[in-house]
């Protein structure tokens, strides 16, 4: 009997684990690796460090407009998301030549903003930054962006330990 129960746990425990590897939980809004737009559609300024700036003065919309059940794999060297939706949905080429402004939050915490730039724009971003997706141009298929940073003179915020320990946690990086 004792050796019934200690299969059956182990059972468990092993579909338990491999639940975890695939990523398939289903995360509230406000729980882990989200993208929200800001109320306010801010721009890009090319002289400012956003790495200074102020969340707490920056309202965010409701609704991300990346949930984490959207985000199936995070490959940390490249920067590359792999999503559940099509890249189409985030409506990165909605932005204007200078950009619109993302927040990338954990658990509803803003960690750190990054803009939506449009494949076209002729004025670079110094800063965190996801390009509208061109096939041509990238090679990312229909579920993948790449929040990609430009910048000389500031830190790049991407690799910050609360946005890796939860991805851990969640078998979520690659």
């Amino acid at each position: 009997m004792k050796t019934h129960l200690t299969i059956l746990v182990l059972i468990h425990l092993l579909i338990t684990s491999c639940e975890k590897d695939n990523g398939n939980f289903n995360f509230d809004i406000g729980e882990g690796f989200e993208i929200y737009m800001t109320v306010t559609p801010f721009s890009h300024n090319l002289d400012m460090n956003y790495g200074a700036v102020d969340f707490d003065t920056i309202l965010l919309l409701d609704v991300p407009v990346l949930r984490y059940n959207d985000l199936r794999r995070y490959d940390t060297l490249h920067h590359k998301l792999t999503l559940g939706i099509s890249h189409d949905s985030l409506k990165i080429g909605d932005a204007g030549v200078y950009g619109q402004m993302f927040v990338v939050t954990i658990d509803k915490k803003p960690i750190y903003c990054g803009f939506k730039w449009p494949v076209i724009s002729s004025v670079p971003c110094n800063w965190v930054y996801i390009e509208e997706p061109y096939y041509d141009l990238d090679s990312l298929n229909d579920k993948e962006i790449v929040i990609g940073f430009n910048s000389q003179q500031y830190a790049d915020p991407r690799l910050d330990n609360k946005i890796i320990n939860r991805l851990i946690e969640d078998g979520k990086i690659e």
